[in-house]
């Protein structure tokens, strides 16, 4: 070093520019290669609230849509379920009809009739979906109807004391406080109107009268069926809507998350160019001073 002409000091200040010039280099080349401004969110401190708060945001609303997707799985079997009652109901009134027009009743065949429709009945209105009764409101893990319970008498009108189920029903509750229905309850009118049809028909077997009765009942509890699987309908295009609008806020959360940590590849592709130039400059002018020397000019 003693040797050179005075360019110790400028050797040294080159020196650190270029190591300067070389981190910068660096973090552009790092930049293009992963998309991110920085590795690290002291990389990008001014943003680092507001990623940390989307991300939590957008994390909640995934959770959400989970629940929600399980909830409609819930809600389908019900629909399903009760589109099966729908028919029971259907068939019920046909086979009525046609026991109105025969001339002669068989109290046996008629009975069986009523027997097998009633465990049909009871069978649906118990039905599970993974483990869980679905038309027994809160009460999910018990079933909810037993047409052999004491004390449950359809004979004498309207009878709902099948239902062991709880009043209160089932909901999905997200976390910005949204509250959608699941299912209904197999308490409601129009099973209990159905199950008081299939009575009158198992305690007067050969009764046209009763038989009667029991038609014109069991279209209003086919009406009333129907009325409840298009509530179940709703139910379910509530919670495909409420899903639809948190994957919508998912997908504007993370572009957001994206654009706050992302880098501008253009732009650094640019200013990679500049500093690649800078530093072969700078190494160009270190290896001149390097070469300078005071045997060269005595």
């Amino acid at each position: 070093m003693i040797s050179r002409v005075s360019s110790f000091a400028q050797t040294s200040a080159m020196t650190a520019a270029s190591l300067k010039v070389q981190a910068r280099l660096a973090d552009q080349q790092t930049q293009t290669a992963s998309g991110l401004k920085s590795q690290t969110y002291g990389g990008i401190a001014r943003s680092t609230a507001s990623v940390l708060t989307l991300g939590n945001q957008s994390a909640r609303l995934t959770a959400d849509n989970t629940a929600a997707s399980s909830a409609a799985a819930y809600v389908q079997a019900a629909y399903s379920a009760v589109g099966e009652i729908s028919d029971l109901a259907t068939t019920i009134k046909t086979q009525l009809a046609s026991m109105m027009s025969s001339s002669t009743l068989d109290a046996g065949t008629t009975s069986q009739y009523a027997a097998d429709w009633l465990t049909d009945l009871q069978a649906l209105l118990n039905s599970q979906q993974g483990g869980t009764y679905l038309f027994a409101g809160q009460a999910t893990d018990a079933a909810p109807v037993d047409f052999a319970a004491s004390g449950y008498d359809p004979t004498a009108g309207a009878d709902a004391s099948y239902y062991g189920g709880v009043t209160a029903g089932r909901t999905y509750s997200s976390s910005e406080g949204q509250t959608v229905s699941l299912s209904v309850s197999a308490g409601a009118s129009a099973f209990e109107q159905l199950a008081r049809a299939i009575a009158i028909v198992a305690a007067n077997p050969t009764d046209t009268d009763a038989i009667a009765s029991a038609y014109a009942l069991s279209g209003t509890a086919l009406t009333g069926v129907g009325t409840l699987q298009e509530t179940i309908a709703i139910q379910a295009s509530s919670l495909q809507s409420l899903t639809d609008r948190n994957t919508a806020k998912i997908d504007a959360i993370d572009a957001l998350v994206t654009d706050l940590k992302g880098a501008d590849l253009t732009q650094a592709a640019v200013l990679t160019t500049q500093y690649q130039t800078q530093l072969e400059a700078l190494f160009s002018m270190i290896s001149t001073l390097s070469s300078l020397s005071l045997t060269k000019y005595l």
